[in-house]
């Protein structure tokens, strides 16, 4: 049994057969690029890489044979547009077509019964006539178009009096673009839909240009949803794929799977990963992930997820406005005099901040004697000077609810405890309410020498827990 049916190279490459195109919003753009090539338009598909751009065109690909000829050039690391358009054209069935349609032609051609009697091949007799005759089929026939930009637009403009054409190109960068606008700009009535990763559109410079890319520009970057991340992991992984989405939703949500290559590769690993362990049994894989998203020793996990707080909070040292942040746990003493440990605690502008960390692996809060005590400190004692308590928050992995409480799952817990501090930031931005204005107003300014200060510090953006 093979978990997830995966290639072994998760980005499409213009070779690839039997394209699966799964997830609706990939589904509607590829829909709204075939009814653009049907209608003969350009269209642009940008999107960074690996985020299926090439997959919707080899999709294009696929369905329009029964209807046109499509032409698909990729670019990747190749300059010249026209050198690759004269790799992918089949000069031996360019030719059989047209012999075929010079049949009907003989007797104008010269091709008598003598001939015919001597011997002499009507492929052979007519390969004599190139550069004698010249009409559309001959041409076809005889092939004597320079490989070079020039013979590129009349080979096309004589393929498309007998058939529909089309240019699919993938991997366009800006440097490809000045000639692939020339060839928009000939009159040669094709569609043409091209692949830009975004950075290579962000550098086009010339408007003219930029504007027409703009008139049927189909974004990847921002248009992926849940549901589509949900069936391409199912379409692939199948019932396996169930036990690994929540997993998968939280590190493409955490840009850590910023990509559906990136997504396909998380995949393959897991599920050769869970199949060398488990093998075929479905309730030995369930319990692989379970494990997998689980916390293993709480109180070791506890300690590590501490210290991944002030890593935290020492990056956004300028964005807090920290004076100072404590390296370690602090013992403080609740509104009874009892004492509490803080395990975090740092200095803003003369206020205190503190914090502690309460992971826990049945989805009830640990110690909540200790919560409870912690939230009704109201000062803390440092280097002889007492400072106000201005702000106390909670992380935890437990199932409360409260402003003081920063609430993780618990696989995002585990993604932080192993470096992934992205997560941990954007939680504490979301959690830490803006306290800078409070704070200003409270002082009353009189004049525009003081409210200057409080335009400062709004622009500052100094975000802080809110005091119970």
């Amino acid at each position: 049994m093979t978990l997830c049916k995966i290639p072994k190279v998760t980005v499409t490459t213009w070779s690839v057969k039997n394209v699966v195109l799964a997830g609706p919003t990939y589904r509607k753009y590829y829909e709204k690029s075939l009814s653009l090539m049907k209608e003969g338009q350009v269209a642009s598909i940008i999107g960074q890489p690996g985020m299926g751009k090439t997959t919707i065109l080899k999709k294009l690909e696929e369905s329009s044979k029964e209807w046109m000829k499509p032409i698909f050039l990729d670019m990747a690391n190749k300059d010249d547009l026209s050198s690759e358009f004269w790799t992918k054209i089949d000069v031996t069935e360019i030719r059989k077509e047209s012999i075929s349609k010079l049949e009907n032609r003989k007797k104008e051609l010269g091709y008598n019964f003598w001939k015919k009697l001597m011997g002499v091949k009507f492929w052979d007799h007519v390969e004599k006539m190139c550069g004698k005759a010249d009409d559309l089929d001959m041409r076809l026939f005889c092939m004597n178009y320079p490989h070079n930009y020039d013979g590129m637009i009349s080979l096309i403009r004589d393929l498309k009096e007998g058939h529909k054409i089309g240019l699919l190109i993938d991997e366009v960068r800006d440097t490809h673009l000045s000639l692939i606008h020339r060839v928009i700009n000939a009159g040669l009535n094709i569609p043409i839909i091209m692949a830009i990763p975004t950075d290579s559109f962000s550098r086009i410079e010339d408007l003219a240009l930029r504007r027409r890319i703009e008139e049927s520009r189909i974004s990847l970057d921002d248009g992926v949803t849940e549901e589509d991340v949900k069936e391409i992991v199912e379409t692939y992984c199948g019932e396996f794929g169930d036990l690994l989405l929540p997993m998968v939703n939280l590190l493409w949500k955490g840009r850590e799977l910023p990509s559906i290559s990136s997504i396909l590769q998380f995949l393959r690993s897991e599920s050769e990963k869970a199949e060398k362990e488990c093998g075929n049994s479905l309730e030995c894989l369930r319990g692989y992930v379970e494990k997998s998203m689980s916390l293993k020793d709480p109180i070791e996990e506890t300690s590590k997820m501490e210290k991944r707080v002030r890593e935290a909070l020492s990056l956004l040292t300028a964005e807090l406005s920290i004076k100072y942040l404590h390296p370690r746990g602090k013992r403080v003493f609740d509104a009874n005099g009892r004492g509490v440990l803080a395990s975090i605690f740092f200095i803003s502008d003369d206020r205190a901040f503190i914090g502690t960390v309460k992971l826990s692996k049945d989805g009830n809060l640990p110690d909540k004697v200790d919560v409870d005590s912690f939230l009704t400190v109201n000062t803390v004692e440092h280097e002889k000077k007492e400072y106000k308590v201005e702000g106390k928050f909670v992380i935890t992995n437990a199932n409360v609810t409260g402003d003081n409480f920063i609430q993780l799952s618990t696989i995002e817990a585990l993604r932080i405890i192993d470096g992934d501090l992205d997560i941990l930031i954007e939680k504490l931005r979301k959690a830490l309410k803006v306290r800078s204005l409070e704070l200003q107003q409270t002082q009353e300014p009189n004049s525009q020498h003081e409210v200057a200060p409080c335009r400062e510090a709004l622009s500052k953006k100094v975000f802080f827990v809110e005091d119970s």
